[in-house]
């Protein structure tokens, strides 16, 4: 019942992502191919792995921005939504553009954008395309990265917009096939990884580091979705690649624990985890994973202070919590374990495992009455789990 790995490129408590099913959209109209005149709508932006609302914010700035041009005109969002609806058309797909075209269609635009905002670890990327309604046709693609996570998503959101109207205001494209444009690949990368198939988006961003292949942003990209895709060595691979031309970022030094971790070489973890936290000493599953490679390296001390160090870090991140109430019901310290689980529990009262490890911490510390109450939560949650905790309390 530990959780003596991690499988999450964010530092939460798995790899399993709640997938938004809102698609984002600008729709751009216009008499003409020119810049002048053009009839803007926007819609919610996908956002993957980052708060609920946060692509609702990015449109409205967006909106913002393109608003200030006197040659745009914006479209209210909810008339893109009336079309779609009344077309029992949906706006939530990322990659296909056969939607966008066909709505564009209906609302008598030129181009179609579509957009995406993305979480790696502390950075965020925004992504748009440009479609031609007409032909169907990426014209352009545009990014932007957020390097200081959220509170930096107003200065990319700006910026993603000044592309755009650089765009619309006569700005050549870049020569070449779209098809085979960095950002093209991009966006079909992040299409790909925002609806969980993280294998599918790989060639993408490969592609990508033979366009860029000493941009160590995107090498900790790649590393973090191979390590999504479960391929722990090319992870390690690319994240040593990043950190060897950025030796200051700290979530790349963190990724090579991670996969040395993945791959059961905790000794190895340790020094990029070390490094880690040096250069960011609340990086909070850093320490965590620190703290768990310690504990199998039976440094039992060294992994109560590192796991509690995570906790005061984070005091919401539940595999701490997790880790240090095992490792304490695993030492005979059942009424610590239960201190820290308690807390836990409030945090995440529906979470099982917390109901499992606290229903057997209060078994043990002859809390029958506390015991009972943990059963009784935990078979309305989990079966399997209650099941193995009545065979405990049974036992005892």
């Amino acid at each position: 019942m530990g959780t003596d790995r991690t499988m999450s490129i964010t530092g939460k408590t798995n790899l399993k992502r709640i997938l938004a099913v809102t698609m984002a959209a600008l729709v751009l109209s216009a008499s003409s191919a020119g810049a002048s005149g053009l009839t803007v709508a926007i819609d919610t932006f996908l956002s993957q792995g980052s708060s609920l609302f946060l692509g609702s914010s990015i449109s409205e700035l967006l909106r913002t921005e393109l608003i200030g041009n006197r040659d745009i005109t914006v479209v209210e969002r909810g008339q893109l939504g009336a079309v779609a609806e009344q077309q029992r058309l949906s706006l939530s797909g990322v990659v296909e553009t056969g939607t966008a075209v066909q709505v564009g269609r209906l609302v008598g635009a030129r181009y179609f954008i579509l957009g995406a905002v993305s979480k790696f670890g502390t950075l965020l990327v925004l992504t748009a395309r440009l479609v031609d309604v007409e032909t169907g046709n990426v014209m352009k693609s545009f990014e932007q990265i957020s390097r200081e996570g959220e509170s930096g998503v107003t200065l990319a959101t700006r910026n993603l917009g000044a592309e755009m109207l650089a765009f619309f205001s006569g700005d050549s494209p870049a020569e070449g096939d779209p098809m085979n444009d960095y950002r093209y690949y991009l966006y079909e990368a992040l299409g790909y990884y925002n609806l969980g198939q993280y294998s599918r988006s790989i060639p993408f961003w490969e592609k990508m580091t033979k366009l860029s292949p000493r941009n160590e942003t995107l090498r900790f990209i790649l590393g973090g979705v191979y390590y999504q895709a479960g391929r722990y060595n090319d992870a390690l691979l690319s994240a040593q690649q990043s950190v060897t031309w950025d030796e200051k970022l700290a979530e790349a030094h963190l990724l090579v624990g991670k996969s040395y971790f993945m791959m059961g070489d905790f000794h190895r973890a340790t020094p990029p985890l070390d490094k880690a936290l040096e250069l960011d000493p609340g990086l909070t599953e850093a320490l965590f994973l620190k703290g768990q490679a310690f504990k199998n390296r039976k440094r039992l001390d060294e992994a109560v202070d590192l796991l509690v160090a995570a906790i005061h870090s984070d005091e919401s991140y539940i595999p701490a919590y997790l880790a240090l109430g095992q490792l304490l019901l695993d030492v005979g310290a059942y009424d610590d374990a239960a201190g820290v689980l308690i807390p836990a529990a409030k945090i995440e009262p529906g979470n099982p495992n917390i109901r499992f490890l606290l229903g057997m911490a209060h078994v043990l510390r002859g809390d029958v009455k506390g015991a009972d109450e943990q059963l009784r939560l935990l078979e309305g949650i989990d079966n399997g789990l209650a099941s193995k905790l009545r065979e405990f309390v049974d036992s005892q």
